[in-house]
């Protein structure tokens, strides 16, 4: 399979994001100001791009070295801390359990109304962990939802195979915000809109 330029680097980018945030791991309550946690987590972010982009390698390999050596028992700790949360979700079912990281905006408004998102910043929602496998080339993509069902003339059917009765279609047609005005509406916007006037 030949990938694009494009899907290259983001492949290259998603394995050095991966190894670098598996070795930079600390959270938040590990710090004793948000400044420090802060300059912590654009160290991370500086080295990652570096890293991407190609510039300093040796230098960034080099801290990301250091980094995993001075730091190796903060790094185990943390990754047991993270797979039991994981574990302790799934148990519970609760949402999140089988998705990737939730990071910046995404994190922010799922803490609520009141969060405030980080400025000038981009951030990644969450993923399942199915799709970020796929992307990374370590499972299998996920399978698409099969097409709605439609008969010889192109109409969708209703799940039984039967088709939707009229009152069905209207239903649908007004709970998606569609009105028996917009037609004419329409119409006369278009009509009015061609006249021209001298």
């Amino acid at each position: 399979m030949v990938l694009s330029p494009a899907t290259q680097a983001l492949r290259k980018e998603m394995k050095i994001r991966a190894r670098v945030e598996a070795i930079f791991n600390k959270h938040e309550d590990d710090f004793e100001s948000k400044q420090e946690f802060d300059d912590y987590l654009e160290e991370r972010e500086d080295i990652i791009f570096n890293l991407s982009e190609g510039v300093d390698v040796a230098e960034m390999e080099r801290k990301v070295e250091q980094y995993r050596l001075a730091n190796a028992e903060s790094i185990i700790r943390n990754e047991a801390r993270r797979a039991e949360e994981l574990r302790r979700k799934a148990a519970a079912g609760e949402e999140g359990a089988g998705h990737a990281g939730i990071s910046g905006t995404a994190a922010a408004f799922a803490e609520g109304a009141d969060a405030e998102p980080h400025q000038g910043m981009e951030y990644t929602a969450a993923m399942p962990e199915a799709a970020a496998a796929a992307v990374l080339g370590m499972g299998t993509a996920p399978v698409p939802l099969s097409s709605a069902a439609a008969d010889a003339a192109g109409n969708l059917q209703a799940p039984g195979g039967g088709q939707l009765s009229s009152e069905a279609w209207r239903t649908m047609a007004l709970s998606s915000g569609w009105r028996p005005e917009f037609p004419k509406r329409k119409a006369l916007e278009q009509a009015f809109g061609s006249v021209l006037v001298f």
